[in-house]
């Protein structure tokens, strides 16, 4: 699948012929949608939730969100046609050669990796030998984080890094018992779980932009360098990290009408679709909804961003 540049947006787009999209009005009957989002405690569900409202104020579908396990469950939702919609990180989306389309690029994941306040570790390479969280299984977390450490060279050898698939919830309970002496977690930030964690007992955030140029050549363009603001977790310094964009998915066989909905939504929402007490990045921007390299927009999609943006 080939993306769409904003450039060749602007000069290529308007030929889809859309009915009730390119005048007054998109149809108000309410379409029942089923949306694959992530796990609870992650601003994927967040962000489900509140597109679920706007959606339902639009009059441009009827959704129900649906907690999973992250990006990949929900690729195969989608593929599998048990979902409408879903959402996915670039890097997990590019590792795979699926038939979707995308509705827009949403806002940026931050990846976290975190330990304990009185943890010995400082730095990426000191996780080697340690137990860490990766993340749930079938999540996207847990693809850049077995990416991340596979670049630093922490995933062979003897003293490889001792790899725990869970989720956020239960990486959570494990750090504070001394189960793991780490977790990655990939979200808009702060993440509620996270932030409990900064309560009590206390953690610190690693550096991991070391891996960049390794990642890069995974996936280039999945990733940039990004930092967790000071006073996300109310730290009062910067940690430089690596962040993915997330994309808001379909098949291409998604109404005309409801995609160019959804993307009447984004626009207009675009406030109200941040989760309460985020920080950082967000790209529900003119300037990023349509940049979703690899995955091409829903035409009609791609056609309304044209309506709106000319």
């Amino acid at each position: 699948m080939s993306g769409l540049t904003r450039r060749g947006f602007l000069g290529a787009v308007g030929t889809v012929a859309l009915l009730g999209v390119s005048g007054c009005g998109l149809r108000r009957e309410a379409t029942p949608l089923a949306m694959a989002s992530g796990e609870a405690g992650g601003t994927y569900l967040q962000f489900g939730a509140l597109l679920r409202d706007a959606a339902a104020r639009a009059g441009v579908a009827e959704l129900e969100v649906r907690a999973t396990k992250g990006s990949f469950d929900n690729l195969e939702q989608l593929v599998s046609g048990r979902a409408d919609l879903g959402i996915a990180l670039a890097d997990s989306v590019a590792s795979r050669d699926d038939d979707l389309v995308a509705i827009g690029r949403v806002y940026q994941n931050y990846l976290q990796c975190v330990v304990r306040h009185d943890s010995d570790i400082v730095a990426l390479a000191d996780l080697r030998g340690h137990r860490v969280g990766v993340g749930a299984p079938s999540s996207g977390a847990a693809y850049t984080a077995r990416l991340i450490l596979e670049v630093a060279g922490l995933r062979e050898g003897d003293d490889a890094v001792d790899e725990v698939e869970l989720g956020i919830q239960a990486a959570s309970d494990a750090l504070v018992a001394g189960e793991i002496d780490a977790l990655f977690w990939s979200s808009g930030i702060p993440a509620p779980v996270i932030s409990e964690l900064t309560a009590s007992p206390g953690v610190r955030f690693v550096e991991l932009t070391d891996a960049l140029p390794g990642l890069d050549e995974q996936h280039p363009g999945s990733y940039l360098a990004t930092a967790l603001p000071s006073g996300a977790y109310g730290s009062s310094a910067e940690t430089p990290t690596v962040g993915t964009p997330n994309y808001l998915l379909a098949r291409p066989d998604l109404a005309d009408e409801v995609a160019a909905g959804l993307v009447d939504v984004l626009i207009a929402d675009a406030e109200r679709l941040v989760p309460a007490g985020s920080v950082g990045v967000q790209y529900l921007t003119s300037a990023n909804l349509i940049d979703t390299a690899p995955v091409t927009l829903h035409p009609a999609a791609a056609a309304r961003y044209r309506h709106h943006y000319g």
